[in-house]
């Protein structure tokens, strides 16, 4: 029985011993990319295209594979790109090295646009390479330097603007919005509170999807309570401060005849054509 036991153990440390090991690499290279003496010219059609070689871990593995961008060499401010590739060879796309390059400028939202620029600039470039699961596994190449030329890429909230005697009835004026949630981008859910004076609710309002042009009867950009221009909803609220109704793509205004002086919260669901309009807590 000793014996067994014996050379049970010695076939257990056997297979131990011989089990693949993943270790830890020392070298990561980002290689030159052909191009990097010229300008690139982002779009939805053109981005940047990256080669590796991959991070020598013992043994075939999968590698995941982020890249990283700066304004600076030391790396002091980044910003990754959204999709990790398992390739060596890493296709960004104009999207996103151009959303990348938004959020280091600061443009990150509707307020933030003048931090814009759509000059060329120097980007410098780096990739993490890891492999799931194993946090000692990751490695961070060199650095190479690229110019390129972003544009406006920003996943930014929508927004419809508020037409009517708060505005001034000036279809230029943006200043009274509803937008979406920023965790919602897309969604065609729009909210906002808007200071609003008895005057204001009473004397009338509606909704555009852009300025500049008022727009035809039944149709958008323009979106109010009937399709007709002066066909116009007197409605009120009840006794919680609240009302609720339907909207179409058209010019009738909405006027709330029994608003109190105070912030008004509007929400416009443009999926199922409903407003509310109520008192914002």
């Amino acid at each position: 029985m000793a014996l067994a036991l014996l050379i049970g153990t010695c076939f257990t440390s056997c297979k131990q011993d011989t089990q693949p090991r993943l270790e830890k690499p020392t070298e990561f290279v980002l290689n030159t990319p052909p191009m990097a003496n010229q300008t690139y010219i982002l779009s939805a059609q053109n981005g940047v295209d990256l080669t590796v070689s991959q991070p020598d871990y013992g043994m075939g593995v999968v590698t995941n594979y982020q890249t990283q961008i700066s304004y600076t060499e030391d790396f002091a401010e980044y910003a990754n790109i959204e999709s990790i590739s398992n390739q060596a060879k890493i296709n960004i796309s104009g999207e996103e090295m151009a959303q990348a390059m938004c959020k280091l400028m600061g443009y990150v939202s509707n307020d933030t646009e003048n931090l814009f620029s759509p000059e060329a600039r120097e980007v410098y470039v780096r990739v993490r390479a890891l492999i799931p699961n194993a946090e000692y596994s990751e490695i961070t190449s060199n650095t190479i330097k690229l110019m390129i030329k972003p544009y406006k890429a920003v996943k930014l909230p929508g927004r419809i603007y508020v037409i009517g005697q708060v505005s001034g009835w000036d279809i230029n004026n943006g200043a009274v919005y509803l937008e979406e949630a920023v965790n919602a981008v897309g969604s065609r859910i729009y909210s906002g509170v808007v200071p609003m004076t008895a005057g204001d609710a009473a004397g009338g309002f509606r909704f555009y999807t852009a300025l500049g042009n008022w727009g035809d009867n039944g149709q958008l950009p323009s979106i109010g309570s009937n399709a007709d221009d002066g066909n116009n909803a007197s409605v009120t609220v009840d006794e919680n401060g609240v009302y609720s109704g339907t909207a179409v793509a058209g010019k009738g205004n909405w006027n709330i005849t029994n608003w109190e002086d105070g912030d008004m919260k509007m929400t416009v669901d443009l999926n199922t054509m409903k407003v509310i309009f109520e008192k914002a807590n």
